[in-house]
């Protein structure tokens, strides 16, 4: 009993100071979790590492506080709001849908929605929508959008009405353009075939199949157990991060998860193929506009003189970053999420600077 309460207490002890997890204690990971504390340590980090190989994870750790006001800790299964990283995800249910037949490429926006002004909608496919090259202008960028709609509820089924009948900012398919307004579309086509919500949609399709436990959608009222709240740096230090309202992201950014699930589904997804086919996950991964691809980045690392592709995508909203990367020649997978709205890149970066299988990776810098 004295020994069981002794370990208890070890754990208690090193839970509330910042849990790490090493598969095997390699120098890499070692290099790793000093690099990662110094982030911490200035005050540039606060939430969750993870790096794993072919589904095994070698190292995670988590940093700092998941809330600041009662001081609870991060953990290993901490959840975050992913941002931009919901489009992988809606990218993927859309291609799903492609490979059961339920829907083409080649579909046109007024295929599926109807009541879509036929000027444009008659001119922009499923495809442009995917690969964000529709010219539909991005809905954060409107005049006064961030300072004032941006924190209101509003009517999925309505909200297009702020940017569909705007001027196109270039021909579909001439030019390539990364917003949210393609992806919030491609959620309604997504409840329009499936005849679902799109989160039960979602759910039924990819969360459950794939058993993302700890991965769901941001809601209002809604308790999400062990969730991260969000916060900014300022200038009297931790400020609480205004919300974003979850039907302003929609299936362009209103999901929420662990690096623990993040890390399943990159598994699933690009490892064992269990979401897609193999070649409609070549159709999702090949680079194609400022190096993106459906849902994705391609960017390239160089090993033995050979070019082999790396799947990335990053995340930010007020309060949040994070950053999903996947590289298929050795199967590592790095994943960042942040609470208090730090660069998740420079984090990114500094691990590859130690990671010996990473060091001639070329980054892509538009996303």
């Amino acid at each position: 009993m004295v020994l069981l309460l002794s370990k208890l207490l070890i754990l208690i002890l090193f839970t509330f100071s910042g849990t790490t997890f090493f598969q095997d204690k390699t120098d890499e990971a070692i290099k790793l979790d000093a690099v990662v504390q110094e982030f911490y340590e200035d005050n540039r980090f606060n939430g969750v590492v993870l790096l794993a190989k072919n589904n095994n994870i070698i190292y995670s750790g988590a940093y700092g506080m998941a809330n600041f006001e009662w001081q609870i800790p991060q953990t290993v299964d901490s959840r975050f709001r992913i941002a931009s990283i919901t489009k992988t995800f809606t990218a993927t249910m859309v291609l799903k849908l492609i490979e059961e037949g339920k829907m083409c490429f080649g579909d046109f926006i007024t295929d599926h929605l109807p009541d879509y002004p036929p000027e444009t909608g008659n001119r922009i496919t499923i495809e442009h929508l995917l690969l964000q090259s529709a010219g539909i202008p991005d809905y954060i960028s409107l005049p006064g959008f961030l300072e004032n709609d941006a924190y209101l509820s509003h009517d999925v089924n309505t909200f297009p009405e702020c940017f569909k009948n705007l001027e196109l900012n270039f021909e579909p398919g001439t030019d390539w353009d990364y917003g949210n307004s393609e992806y919030y579309l491609l959620g309604l086509i997504i409840e329009q075939v499936t005849g679902m919500p799109y989160q039960e949609a979602m759910q039924t399709y990819i969360l459950d199949p794939v058993g993302l436990h700890q991965t769901g959608f941001v809601s209002p009222g809604a308790v999400i157990p062990k969730y991260a709240s969000g916060y900014l740096r300022g200038e009297n230090g931790i400020e609480t991060a205004p919300i974003i309202h979850p039907t302003v992201c929609f299936s362009a950014g209103m999901m929420y998860s662990s690096a623990l699930d993040m890390q399943r589904f990159v598994h699933a997804l690009y490892k064992e193929k269990s979401i897609l086919g193999e070649e409609m996950l070549r159709i999702m991964t090949t680079r194609r506009m400022a190096d993106y691809g459906y849902g994705v980045f391609v960017g390239y690392q160089t090993i033995q003189e050979e070019r082999h592709a790396t799947f990335l995508h990053m995340g930010e909203i007020h309060g949040y970053t994070a950053q999903v990367s996947y590289f298929p020649q050795n199967e590592y997978t790095v994943i960042i999420l942040d609470n208090t709205q730090q660069c998740a890149s420079r984090l990114y970066f500094a691990i590859m600077d130690i990671l010996p299988e990473f060091s001639s990776v070329q980054h892509v810098d538009n996303y």
